[in-house]
């Protein structure tokens, strides 16, 4: 006869339990190194930028970068340099060194402020006013008086025009005869480079920076520059042209009234007006400004369409009003004129550092003031600093050196924006600033000076002009890429720290750039709002890396703990339940030998069936998939299930003959039920615990863990690259927790069935027994899930801290958890439910009657 101390049901609930743990924790272990295997490929082939060391002078750090571990994109929108031209050298000079490029900022300078013609007007008299803006994105801001010229065919002048203009207008501009006028400065930063390095840093050719060229006026120094190619220039002029209904005897009478006669040296009489009585002047102007137009035709005209900063070409317009440059004709048209400024490079301005206010989290930029004219906000101080002060009434330099930039072509600068990790080269940036609330509200610098965002820049010279420009220490950076180093792994972190603490050593302040990434900043910006902007993060990949590293230790400590606690549970519950037919057996005479190879054979068939069909399943997945891996984790769990097998055994080894006794105990029916079988319930109620536990703290751990890594864009694609694998593990996950609590529910419904079967037969119906049994299954249900979120909460705050919103989570992912296992219990009693009902239809003329008599008897 076939002694079975296990039943068959209870034999295959296990079993199936005992499977899918084998089948998931292996698959659970093979996700964790795959996944480290994609991150770490990642961090190697995309978080080394164009270089790995930033060198600044000592004490260069700004309070946003000591806090955040953060450098701006421009770091150099203003500079101080702080490096000299030898330290420099001897930094390229290092065998471990492969490149070694210095940059410094010389300032903001004017551009080139050449001139636009306009079409010769011959037929009819003409009014033009002209008005200029700039923009920031936002806002619009006129800029510059409005320029007034009216032009009146007059037969008596030699060139056939009078022309009256408002007294802003400068000589010889807006004339009948070659009407042209000039549109206000422009300030554009200009950067220092080393050709040679930058061009390997780049891969830009810059060697025209190297050329020698002589200045436009005798005695001065031609200085090549290369111009920031399709960059932004927010300058903009609206034209209105009027006919006037001016003719020879309207002309007459003006002449009159203002006593003008046209003198034989040739001079501009209403012009003499302008030298003699001002204020008369302006009241021409204000007679003039009431004459109503015939016709009237606006023109637009965006410089940002054409202009580059340095170019120094003459404009004209064509007939359709647009732009040509002089360069693109082989002839000039010789009726055109115009003027180009040749002593712009005088002086130079000097944007002072953004004073960032920093609370907390918060970072803030206040208002310094507002430029008079415009109304364009400054946030920032703005001082002004020569370069050279003419003789007077003359083109020679009385002090300081003349230079002149010549325009030499363009660079494109770095477009890095796509790529993952982040090099801030300090002049090159082309990330966008918008804000917060509307991403596509793009701002940018106005083309005054003053702005809160450091504008990439916009010239750039060698080198060699640095000491001349900005005195004996002029680099304000270096940046360095390590020799030897293909790609960001441990060994190449370990000789990037290695050079950069020798270097520190030397005296700079040394920011390792390898394996930074771009983070999103919001900014307060007062007069604006929010706005967004791109900083590098330092040290992005490491937080990748320690962040995943946690992941995995956190994972694998749940993995652990359900898989722990259930078997504890399951195999003690199991040997409970044993123990009164061992004692059976040993009064039949059996001895403990026997007792305990029957107990060995029950385990090995209870563990070996679910262990030889993984490991099938397993041998034959490797054999396609090349995956050895899961059959060793399988094996591992495998003798780890059987050493804690064996653990149960040697606790509970001792049988515990003593019986309770039994007492009375107060309370409800409710209460009184749970108690009688809480040894069952806390089984149940435990995996509740660790369900409500690991739901509760794996979700504020995974946001926390999320917030972190996709703060860069390196973090970003690491995490879209493993969003399989978080998918797979916390499906794997749950599934196990679910199981676990579905197979500690069974086993308490069904201990409880002989109970569930007389409440049936003394005439209770479903919708009695489910109410009983799930009010019961509330109460203790609501008291786990509170206990486990609160460990959650407690564990959580005392590893991590809190996360924005915690309150929310904890509470909705309670309830849910609550939802999950009623409705869990609510399905595993009806299938506990069918065999009394079953039984109950099959009974032959039971109608209840002895239920009520059974029922009034107790």
């Amino acid at each position: 006869m076939k002694i079975r101390l296990i039943n068959k049901m209870s034999k295959w609930q296990l079993s199936s339990v005992l499977f899918v743990i084998f089948l998931l924790l292996p698959i659970s272990f093979l996700s964790l190194t795959t996944a480290s295997v994609t991150i770490k490929r990642d961090i190697y082939d995309f978080s080394r930028g164009s270089y790995d060391l930033l060198l600044r002078p000592q004490d260069s750090r700004t309070p946003i970068e000591e806090k955040f571990g953060l450098v701006e994109e421009n770091y150099l929108g203003n500079g101080d340099g702080g490096i000299t031209i030898e330290q420099w050298q001897s930094v390229l000079s290092r065998k471990d060194i492969e490149v070694a490029a210095p940059v410094a900022a010389m300032g903001l300078y004017r551009a080139a402020q050449s001139t636009v013609s306009l079409l010769e007007r011959e037929d009819t008299s003409i009014r033009y006013k002209i008005n200029y803006s700039t923009s920031d994105g936002l806002n619009t801001y006129q800029i510059g008086d409005e320029l007034i010229s009216y032009i009146i065919p007059d037969n008596e002048h030699p060139l056939g025009y009078t022309t009256i203009v408002s007294p802003s207008i400068g000589p010889n501009m807006l004339r009948g005869d070659t009407p042209y006028f000039e549109y206000p400065s422009s300030y554009h930063q200009v950067v220092a480079v080393d050709p040679e390095q930058e061009g390997l840093l780049t891969g830009e050719e810059l060697s025209v920076l190297d050329d020698t060229k002589f200045g436009l006026v005798d005695g001065f120094k031609g200085v090549p520059i290369l111009s920031l190619q399709n960059t932004k220039h927010p300058l903009k002029a609206k034209i209105e042209i009027e006919t006037l209904p001016i003719h020879d005897s309207e002309l007459l009478k003006l002449k009159e009234r203002y006593n003008i006669e046209y003198t034989d040296n040739g001079s501009w009489t209403f012009e003499s007006i302008l030298i003699t009585d001002p204020e008369q002047y302006l009241q021409v102007i204000n007679d003039m400004e009431k004459i109503k137009g015939e016709t009237s035709k606006t023109v637009e005209l965006d410089f940002s369409k054409l202009v580059s900063p340095f170019y120094d070409d003459v404009i004209y317009l064509d007939e359709n009003y647009n732009f040509n440059i002089v360069e693109d004709e082989e002839e000039f048209i010789v009726e055109r004129a115009g003027s180009l400024a040749v002593f712009n490079q005088a002086s130079h301005f000097v944007a002072e550092p953004i004073d960032y206010n920093i609370e907390g989290e918060r970072i803030s930029i206040a208002l310094k003031d507002r430029d008079r004219e415009s109304g364009i906000p400054l946030y920032r101080n703005i001082r002004e600093e020569i370069n050279y002060v003419l003789k007077e009434n003359s083109n020679e330099v009385g002090k300081g050196e003349g230079i002149q930039f010549l325009h030499s072509g363009y660079f494109k600068g770095m477009d890095n924006s796509e790529e993952l990790a982040a090099s801030p080269l300090g002049i090159y940036g082309i990330y966008k600033t918008y804000l917060a609330k509307d991403k596509d509200k793009i701002i940018f610098p106005t083309s005054l000076p003053g702005s809160f965002i450091n504008t990439p820049a916009h010239g750039l010279i060698s080198i060699n002009w640095a000491e001349q420009l900005k005195g004996e220490a002029p680099i304000d950076a270096i940046r360095v890429r390590v020799a030897g180093i293909k790609g960001y792994d441990k060994r190449a972190s370990e000789k990037i720290k290695q050079v950069a603490k020798e270097l520190e050593n030397e005296g700079f302040t040394v920011d390792i750039v390898a394996g930074a990434s771009r983070k999103e900043m919001t900014i307060e910006v007062e007069g604006i709002g929010k706005v967004i902007q791109a900083w590098t993060s330092l040290g992005a990949a490491d937080t990748i890396v320690e962040s995943w590293d946690i992941v995995k230790i956190v994972l694998s400590t749940i993995f652990g703990l359900v898989s722990i606690v259930y078997l504890l549970f399951s195999f003690r519950q199991i040997k409970k339940i044993r123990e009164e037919d061992e004692r059976l057996l040993f009064s039949f005479g059996w001895d403990e030998t026997q007792i305990r190879r029957l107990r060995w054979k029950e385990w090995v068939s209870l563990m070996g069936y679910p262990f030889i069909t993984a490991l099938v399943i397993f041998i034959v997945y490797n054999l396609i998939n090349q995956k050895l891996f899961l059959v060793i984790s399988l094996f591992a769990v495998f003798l780890f299930t059987v050493l804690l097998l064996g653990l149960v055994e040697l606790i509970v080894r001792r049988n515990d003959t003593n019986t309770e006794r039994i007492r009375e105990i107060p309370g409800s029916v409710t209460w009184k039920s749970i108690w009688h079988y809480r040894q069952f319930i806390i089984f149940s109620n435990v995996q509740v615990i660790i369900m409500a536990f690991i739901a509760n703290f794996l979700t504020l751990f995974l946001i926390r863990e999320k917030a972190r890594t996709i703060e860069t864009t390196l973090g970003l694609y690491v995490h879209g690259d493993v969003d399989w694998f978080y998918t797979t593990i916390l499906v794997i996950l749950y599934t196990l927790i679910c199981l676990t609590v579905i197979e500690s529910l069974l086993s308490l419904w069904k201990k409880r069935s002989e109970e569930i079967f007389l409440f049936h037969h003394i005439g209770w119906g479903k919708k009695s027994l489910y109410m009983f049994y799930l009010r019961e299954v509330f109460f203790w249900t609501i008291g786990a899930v509170i206990f486990g979120a609160g460990i959650a909460y407690i564990v959580h705050h005392s590893l991590f801290g809190r996360i924005q919103a915690e309150g929310t989570y904890l509470l909705f992912i309670s309830s849910t958890v609550i939802f999950i296992v009623l409705c869990l219990s609510f399905f595993i009693l009806s299938f506990v439910l069918r065999k009394p009902f079953i039984i109950h239809d099959r009974e032959e003329g039971y109608n209840g009657t002895r239920g009520k008599e059974l029922e009034q008897n107790l």
